[in-house]
């Protein structure tokens, strides 16, 4: 099932997440850490639409993924997922400074939550 969700796109982008993460010296680098969620991001709710899609379920968008993951145990919260969610859309038109700093402060939590996602998906195999 790991390559049927292609679980190793997903790890390998969390991974250059964390890195970037420990590694921000400006606002260049946290431009850049914005984009790794962004892209992340995406990873998620598609890993999780493929995941929905092994078990019969069909998932339409990323609010839909985090439903339906919350039905299937993969989350506990979606309520956060939600969150992360308005993130990545506010990400896209960046257009103050608050917004990235608030955005880039809710990256550590992404990818706690991200990383139990992971733990769960993989526990399945």
């Amino acid at each position: 099932m790991t390559e049927v969700i292609k679980l190793d796109d997903l790890k390998s982008a969390l991974n250059r997440l964390k890195e970037g993460l420990a590694d921000v010296k400006n606002d260049l680098d946290r431009d850049g850490i914005i984009q790794r969620f962004e892209f992340t991001f995406e990873l998620v709710w598609k890993a999780i639409q493929e995941y929905a899609k092994y078990k019969g379920l069909e998932v339409a968008s990323p609010r839909d993924s985090f439903r339906v993951a919350a039905d299937l145990k993969l989350i506990t919260n979606p309520e956060i997922w939600f969150k992360f969610l308005k993130d990545r859309n506010e990400s896209t038109h960046l257009y103050s400074e608050g917004q990235a700093i608030k955005i880039y402060g809710d990256v550590p939590a992404f990818i706690k939550e991200t990383e139990k996602l992971l733990e769960k998906i993989s526990s399945e195999n």
